[in-house]
């Protein structure tokens, strides 16, 4: 049976990860593109129809992440902010689950060099901080409570990728609806919770002596990788916002509106 505190069972679910998000880009992916947008999957480039591949693949792994974080936040009754030291196998697992997706969705960057909406730069520095915060939290057991408000954050990233899918396969209203929602959940998981609710409770506890016995590594995850990543979702949110509201009127414009329906 599986179990939290052994580290090389959480190595083992990272490396599952690994794989499975494997398959869902050379194989479930591509044949929910070609299952649910055929026509337009297959008029489309090679290097678009990888794009959204790799989408699909962050899209179903982001899904299981989130979901399981905000199950675990919602139902854990030890699921404390006080608790810095405490095993929590549902977020040790997903956590390590977080870790392999990271792993995988970096090299399909890095080896397939798929198209990103984000500056490069920020992209590696992002899957860097997210590598290193869930190795910490996957491995040191501490602290549970802030492991999983990252991990929440996930629930966002489902929907941006499906509005980008839906632009790409040339579903521009949906697009906007799609990302209407992803500005919403990305400013409840990653700034009110990310941000607000994280240092709310974590700033008592920079004031106790137990907090710097956590470790070098859980100290570098809590003060080094947590702020590097609240700072990039505090750039990101006003330029997604911006790119909401010029897609909008490109969108709506009377040529893209009559494109729009020659094409449906």
């Amino acid at each position: 049976m599986f179990s939290a505190s052994r580290p090389d069972h959480l190595l083992a679910t990272a490396g599952l990860a690994v794989v499975c998000n494997a398959l869902m880009l050379q194989l479930v992916g591509p044949w929910l593109l070609w299952f649910f947008f055929r026509e337009r999957f297959s008029s489309l480039s090679l290097s678009k129809q990888l794009w959204l591949k790799k989408l699909t693949m962050s899209i179903m792994s982001s899904a299981v992440v989130g979901t399981t974080a905000v199950i675990t936040y919602l139902s854990e009754e030890e699921l404390d902010p006080k608790h810095l030291r405490h095993d929590i196998p549902a977020v040790s697992f997903n956590c390590a689950f977080m870790l392999g997706h990271t792993v995988a969705d970096t090299l399909a960057h890095t080896l397939l060099r798929t198209s990103t909406l984000t500056n490069y730069f920020q992209l590696i520095v992002h899957h860097i901080i997210t590598l290193v915060a869930c190795s910490v939290g996957t491995f040191s057991g501490s602290p549970p409570y802030y492991v999983n408000i990252g991990l929440m954050m996930e629930v966002s990233t489902v929907f941006y990728c499906s509005g980008i899918m839906a632009k790409e396969l040339g579903y521009p209203r949906s697009y906007l609806v799609i990302f209407v929602f992803f500005l919403l959940t990305f400013f409840c998981v990653r700034i009110i919770l990310g941000f607000c609710v994280f240092w709310y409770h974590l700033i008592p506890l920079l004031l106790t002596p137990e907090f710097y016995r956590l470790g070098v590594p859980v100290l570098l995850a809590l003060l080094g990788c947590f702020p590097a990543f609240q700072l990039l979702n505090l750039v990101w949110f006003p330029m997604a916002c911006r790119r909401l509201i010029q897609d909008y009127r490109v969108i709506n414009t009377p040529q893209s509106t009559s494109t729009e329906n020659k094409v449906e």
